[in-house]
């Protein structure tokens, strides 16, 4: 349960509130800053890259359309030689095979020249009347591209002898993607043939395979959508996509971010007007962000860092701030334990300097009232002790003369006259000193004098040992203290007729306390007669003069818990102890 509500003054504190309120102005600054920072910083980095991308496919757009240009180039060589268009207007069965060899020659010289240009290319013409020549050897059932039976026919017709791209025609016997640029020949309004320049799709694909990675793909398409070339073999010649539809989500911007395939990527593209081809690349968002994956793992641990430090500065200026509130605080507790003479004192922040000033001039007039009720209760602790003090030693006087008188009746005069003399020395060492404390060690020697006093009255009627400890010797108690036990003992306790009564007075030192016991065996008494003796009140309703009056003289000086306790049996005897700190400092002496 203390642990509990330790925990909750502890939660509830100033210095933990404001610690607190501190540490989450704190977490959301930081969270924000370091969030939108890397933000910033990722959308910067999407955008670097995107850019750096652009570029990339315009370098693929640049040797797309030089791959392209060099076909065109090509099929403008054959059109444009004499003797290839004399052929092809002479063109039948009988010239064929001069047709044929006459185009090998060509075409060698033909690749020699472009192989400058690392293209590998091959030809295919075939006549309106069905004479085919490819410059590759082909099976008997080679179709060689009869555009008659293709959907691009129309492309072709309409183009009236100007090239028309044929992306990545599949020419299967050969195994390979062919890049077609293919045109009819003509002679005025009559067709006369189909010319096709060829080449490997693939040669495009090399000029670029080497600034990809393995998990981006790359398309460059032709107007209509369809592959022209790409790293993925499998799609190359297929309507892919729909150019309107990414025209609308690209905008006017070279870059998106989407869903493809269930995964997020960065798709970017590049237009060449002069090939008409659009290049377009796809490379998943996890592989364009790993670069900056240790980027988000520094600002994650510096966001950490920074919250940790910012929670150690919290704490200390939490605890500036709480330091005056504690401080007067502390200043409060000691007040409510005794310290009057506390003095406080805050320090920076006016606030708690002028609550600090108010309460000092507030404790300064609370000690003037104490210190005003205090005197007028030492003049009243005085009195009840006078009083006390009056009613102890006439009762004591009064005893004592009275065994005088009985030993002087008896005519035991010697006897009576060391009484006399045991007598005065008694009152000398109790009445002489104005001090109201003497030393364990004077009480018991007082005390000794007093058994001695009453050992001429009764005889060997009782035995009395009287011990102390060099401990308890110094230790100051209040005067005629432990007489008035020893007192009520002889009195009220020992059978002195049977003659075997026994008193013992042993006073300890156990600590930062004094403990005196009393002991006889004589009659005992119950636990009824215990409560009345310290209740004050005895069978005719006086006040007791023994026992009650040293419980109310300790308790006067020394307050609770501090008195006596009674321990007795009827019939066998009776134990008081008596308790007191030890030393006494209000009587401006030394502790023991």
């Amino acid at each position: 349960m203390k642990r509990k509500e330790e925990l909750r003054r502890r939660w509830y504190s100033v210095r933990t509130r404001t610690m607190l309120t501190l540490v989450c102005v704190n977490t959301v600054i930081i969270l924000l800053l370091s969030a939108g920072a890397f933000w910033f910083f990722q959308t910067s980095f999407i955008r670097e890259i995107a850019t750096n991308r652009t570029d990339v496919l315009r370098q693929i757009s640049e040797r797309a359309r030089q791959f392209k240009a060099n076909a065109y180039t090509l099929s403008d060589l054959y059109c444009t030689d004499v003797r290839f268009r004399q052929y092809v207007a002479e063109l039948n069965e009988d010239s064929a095979e001069e047709f044929c060899a006459y185009m090998d020659q060509v075409t060698r010289q033909l690749q020699v020249s472009f192989n400058q240009v690392n293209l590998e290319f091959y030809t295919i013409f075939l006549s309106a009347d069905g004479i085919a020549y490819c410059s590759l050897p082909v099976p008997d059932d080679y179709d060689y591209m009869n555009p008659q039976i293709k959907i691009w026919y129309k492309d072709i017709y309409y183009a009236a002898g100007d090239i028309v791209d044929v992306a990545s025609y599949r020419d299967k016997a050969l195994g390979i993607n062919s890049f077609s640029a293919a045109r009819t020949i003509t002679d005025g309004d009559e067709v006369l043939g189909y010319l096709m320049v060829n080449a490997d799709e693939r040669q495009l694909w090399r000029t670029y395979s080497d600034v990809i990675s393995e998990e981006s793909n790359i398309y460059v398409t032709d107007p209509g959508g369809r592959i022209v070339s790409s790293n993925l073999e499998q799609i190359i010649g297929f309507s892919y996509f729909s150019m309107s539809n990414l025209e609308r989500m690209f905008g006017e911007n070279d870059y998106i971010i989407t869903d493809i395939a269930g995964r997020a990527a960065l798709f970017t593209r590049h237009y060449d007007p002069e090939s008409s081809f659009t290049v377009f690349e796809e490379i998943p968002m996890a592989n364009v962000l790993e670069p900056i994956e240790r980027i988000r793992r520094v600002v994650v641990v510096m966001a950490l860092l920074t919250m940790a430090g910012g929670a150690a500065l919290a704490w200390h200026f939490s605890g500036q701030i709480a330091r005056p509130i504690r401080r007067l605080r502390d200043d409060v507790k000691a007040v409510e334990q005794g310290d009057l003479n506390r003095t406080f004192s805050t320090g920076g922040f006016t606030e708690a300097d002028d609550l600090s000033r108010g309460m000092t001039g507030m404790l300064a007039r609370i000690r003037e009232l104490i210190a005003s009720v205090r005197t007028k209760e030492e003049q009243k602790r005085r009195i009840e002790l006078n009083w006390l003090q009056a009613q102890i030693n006439p009762h004591f006087m009064y005893n004592t003369l009275f065994s005088i008188q009985c030993m002087v009746d008896m005519h035991r005069n010697q006897e009576a006259g060391r009484m006399l003399t045991t007598f005065i020395q008694i009152l000398r060492s109790s009445l002489s000193s104005p001090n109201e404390m003497v030393t364990v060690r004077s009480q018991m020697e007082s005390l000794r004098q007093y058994v001695e006093l009453q050992k001429f009255r009764y005889g060997d009627s009782f035995d009395a040992l009287i011990e102390f400890d060099e401990q308890a010797a110094d230790c100051l108690i209040p005067k005629l203290l432990v007489q008035p036990l020893v007192e009520n003992s002889l009195m009220h306790g020992i059978d002195m007729d049977a003659g075997n009564g026994v008193i013992t007075v042993v006073a300890r030192r156990q600590g930062d306390t004094v403990c005196i016991q009393v002991e006889d065996n004589g009659a005992g008494m119950s636990a009824d007669r215990i409560r009345q003796i310290m209740d004050s009140q005895t069978d005719d309703g006086r006040p007791h003069l023994g026992v009650r009056n040293v419980h109310e003289r300790i308790r006067l000086y020394y307050g609770e818990p501090w008195g006596l306790q009674i321990e007795s049996t009827p019939g066998q005897g009776t134990r008081i102890t008596l308790r007191i700190p030890a030393g006494d400092t209000r009587q401006k002496e030394e502790p023991c």
